[in-house]
């Protein structure tokens, strides 16, 4: 009985402890696969490093799916995370809309950012009604970037990126990068290639 107790009690501490961090979902750069994964159903990829998660502890109620990358020697340094995939007319109001109201609300947090609202140059995809097209064959993007300066909860990078199917379905797609990531990305290039 005193072994179960210790062995809840060290569970609540975990989630305590992730529970109390400051970044985003409550996870901050540096934290390790083990401590993660007391708290959450972590599933490991053929990427080294990467593992996928459908829910965090202080998870955002419209994301249903998260992708956490660690680094052997720095711990968590990038959190990616998108929106249940969704329908939108050719017209990619419900896009822009949704896109919209992610963007503001890390504006409130991060500041202002840096857009990129455009179509390439030459596509084929260039009338009102082929906006969602134009996005699912990759001519148009929407996407928003944060680079605070210094980092805000030792988050250095933040991307918020519209993509869109040829069916009109789509989703947002949230990116942070901490500030151990080029050492992470690194240590993970430098693993991978070991045995070359």
């Amino acid at each position: 009985m005193k072994k179960k107790a210790r062995g809840l009690i060290g569970i609540c501490m975990a989630t305590a402890a992730v529970a109390a961090a400051a970044g985003p979902f409550g996870l901050n750069a540096g934290d390790t696969v083990e401590t993660v994964g007391k708290v959450a159903q972590l599933k490991p990829t053929e990427q080294q490093g990467v593992y996928t998660v459908s829910r965090l502890p202080n998870g955002h109620l419209d994301l249903d799916s998260y992708r956490l990358i660690f680094g052997p020697a720095t711990g968590l340094c990038r959190i990616a995370a998108w929106t249940p995939a969704a329908q939108s007319s050719a017209y990619g109001d419900e896009i822009r809309r949704d896109f919209r109201s992610w963007q503001e609300a890390l504006t409130a947090k991060y500041g202002a950012p840096e857009k990129f609202d455009y179509l390439r140059s030459g596509s084929i995809w260039n009338e009102p009604k082929d906006w969602t097209m134009s996005l699912a064959k990759k001519e148009r993007k929407l996407v928003a970037f944060w680079t605070p300066t210094p980092p805000i909860d030792q988050v250095s990078r933040i991307a918020v990126e519209a993509i869109a199917t040829s069916s009109g379905r789509y989703s947002i797609n949230l990116e942070y990068e901490f500030d151990n990531f080029d050492a992470c990305s690194a240590s993970l290039k430098s693993k991978k290639n070991a045995n070359l």
